[in-house]
């Protein structure tokens, strides 16, 4: 998917986005597939569609300190009204694909169409392969409602 920053195929060295803004765009904000060795800390992505920041088949990634916000919805078909898959953060869920040593803490999602963070589960106790915490979730609403979290089974 094109995205205004886009890692795809980067898994050579280490790649690192501190302290930027990116805004304003018509597709996903920022979106991280089949790389790795990426370092994404406190940075700010805000308006676009309908996905603010995804990971698939990442590998040793680490989401830290962002805000993520007005990630809003987009007509598939005009005048048919379908919608994507929609969620501020989509950490190895869109595509329904694994991930390994992601870290994914202390984000804020904000302002989104369906939900804050679309994400995939693991075992309790479990935290070798994925690390999710204090993250945050708020103002996120859409046609039929929205949510902070959705889990998906991994």
């Amino acid at each position: 998917m094109k995205a205004a920053l886009r890692f795809e195929n980067a898994a050579n060295s280490w790649s690192s986005v501190v302290n930027c803004s990116i805004h304003n765009g018509l597709g996903w904000g920022v979106n991280i597939k089949a790389s790795a060795n990426i370092h994404f800390e406190n940075n700010i992505v805000y308006s676009f569609k309908p996905i603010g920041l995804s990971l698939s088949k990442a590998t040793n990634v680490t989401i830290k300190k962002n805000f993520v916000g007005h990630i809003y919805e987009r007509e598939i078909d005009a005048g048919v009204h379908n919608l994507d898959k929609r969620g501020v953060y989509a950490i190895c869920s869109y595509f329904e694909d694994q991930c390994k040593d992601t870290n994914v803490f202390e984000n804020i999602a904000a302002g989104g169409a369906y939900a804050g963070f679309v994400s995939r589960g693991h075992d309790c106790g479990e935290y070798s392969n994925s690390i999710f915490s204090n993250n945050v979730a708020h103002s996120i609403a859409g046609e039929k409602g929205g949510v902070g979290m959705i889990i998906h089974s991994d």
